[in-house]
Formats: structure tokens, sequence, C-alpha cells
């Protein structure tokens, strides 16, 4: 698990099912590998209310793929509504570990719930929420995924919408660039953002 990650518990068995629940800021993440060829991620908040769903599946003769639903806010013991939905063919060989899971999963949360404000975000390094998720830093293990992502958009004129309209932008938004990210923080450790070397992770490009 990356550094900053509070683990709240050990995979265990849950009725033969692996699981995990980890703690961030804010926000509490379970996983549970439901079968062998899917794992879920569920979001609350610190209410118990659910934030946000995340569903890796790998099908037979198919690309591994993640479905994920962002619920607007309710209150506590009220049901969740979804608020937007998407979904991404993923370039991995398998289906991620439950903490490479609940590692893609913040990131799509992040970027979605976001996608729609007019928050101008293309900073050095990785643009999380501030202070949550504070186990994908720029200068952890995850960074150069967050330099990847950015080139990417800068080569095809990009920006957050393509996550949740990805209809609206180049079909290389969410099929690479977007794809790629959640397949970097889920299944790979490139290293720090390029920003730790030069001094300006956080400061607008």
């Amino acid at each position: 698990m990356e550094s900053g990650l509070e683990s709240a518990g050990e995979p265990q068995g849950e009725e033969g099912a692996e699981t995990l629940t980890v703690e961030l800021e804010g926000i509490v993440a379970h996983a549970v590998r439901i079968d062998p060829p899917q794992v879920r991620v569920d979001l609350y908040d610190r209410a118990g209310v659910l934030q946000f769903t995340a569903d890796y599946r790998a099908i037979e003769g198919q690309k591994p793929s993640v479905a994920w639903t962002l619920f607007q806010p309710a209150a506590a013991g009220e049901p969740a509504a979804a608020a937007a939905s998407g979904a991404l063919e993923v370039e991995v060989d398998e289906l991620p570990t439950l903490d490479g899971a609940v590692t893609g999963a913040a990131l799509i949360h992040a970027q979605v719930s976001r996608a729609d404000s007019s928050e101008a975000y293309d900073n050095w390094g990785c643009d999380l929420l501030p202070g949550a998720y504070n186990g994908v830093i720029s200068c952890g293990t995850k960074g150069g995924c967050c330099d990847v992502h950015d080139a990417c958009f800068a080569t095809y004129g990009c920006n957050a919408g393509s996550w949740t309209r990805p209809w609206d932008y180049a079909w290389q938004c969410s099929a690479i660039c977007n794809a790629g990210a959640v397949a970097c923080f889920t299944s790979l450790h490139p290293g720090p953002s390029e920003c730790c070397w030069l001094g300006n992770c956080g400061q607008p490009r």
C-alpha cells in the first residue's frame, strides 16, 4: 500500500471472499474480491454514506474493465442516488490487488467528483483533491502516473470533463489517457513525479 494509506484491516475472509478496508482522509474504502473475475470498491464518508463505487471485472476474451458510479450527497440512512457513472477498459494483464483497486478507485473518484467544476487544476505533479487520498502523492511510487496522464491530456487536448463526458472529447482522452492512468494507479509503480526534482509540485503548469 502507498505511504499515507492507513490500513484499517488486512484482507480477510467474508463468507469466503477476500476483503480489505482502508481508511483514507475523510473516506473509508471497502474492497472485496467477489469471485475470481471481479473486485468491487465502495467509498463511504465518515457517517457511513456511500459516495462512490468502482467495479473491476475480467471477462474471458475481453480486456479488464472498471465501471464506476458517483453518488449524490445524501443524509445518513438515506438511499444514495447516482449522480454520474461511466466505464473504462483497462490495459492490465489481470485484475488489481485489493489495495491497487482502492488506489484506482480513489483516483477515479477524485477526478470525476471535480470533472464538472470550474476548478483549474493542471498543476505539476498529482492533481488530487486537497488533503484527500494522501497515499497517492506526487513524490510517492505513483507520481510518475500523473506525469504520463498530464502529458497525454496535453497531446490530445483533453481536460477533466473527459472522465464523465468522453463523447465530447477525442477518443484518446478516455481510451488512452484516463484508462492508462487507472491501469498505472492500480498496477504500476513508476516512481515519483518529475516535479519532485524540479521542486514545483502543485504549481500551475
